[in-house]
């Protein structure tokens, strides 16, 4: 996703005695800054489906990331049972 500068012109009919005056002043306002910042919308027709690959490796990431932690629980239950004595 990338975001689009569009840059404004104050148009002739917006500018106000006080802005005539300073014909450099910046164009002042918040919906004039949100406006600036559009986000370019992917084209929902352009979408790939998924490979598999990288279902693959987060599966198997997933798997080992639960190996782990059953490891750190019996570790800590360990300790707690060999403390809970002393």
């Amino acid at each position: 996703m990338t975001i689009k500068l569009k840059p404004k012109k104050a148009s002739a009919a917006a500018e106000t005695p006080a802005t005539a005056a300073t014909p450099t002043a910046p164009v002042s306002g918040g919906a004039t800054i949100a406006d600036r910042f559009k986000l370019d919308a992917p084209d929902p027709k352009a979408a790939k489906a998924s490979t598999g690959k990288g279902t693959l490796i987060t599966v198997l990431a997933a798997l080992l990331a639960l190996g782990v932690a059953g490891v750190l629980t019996f570790i800590i239950y360990q300790h707690w049972e060999f403390l809970k004595s002393a």
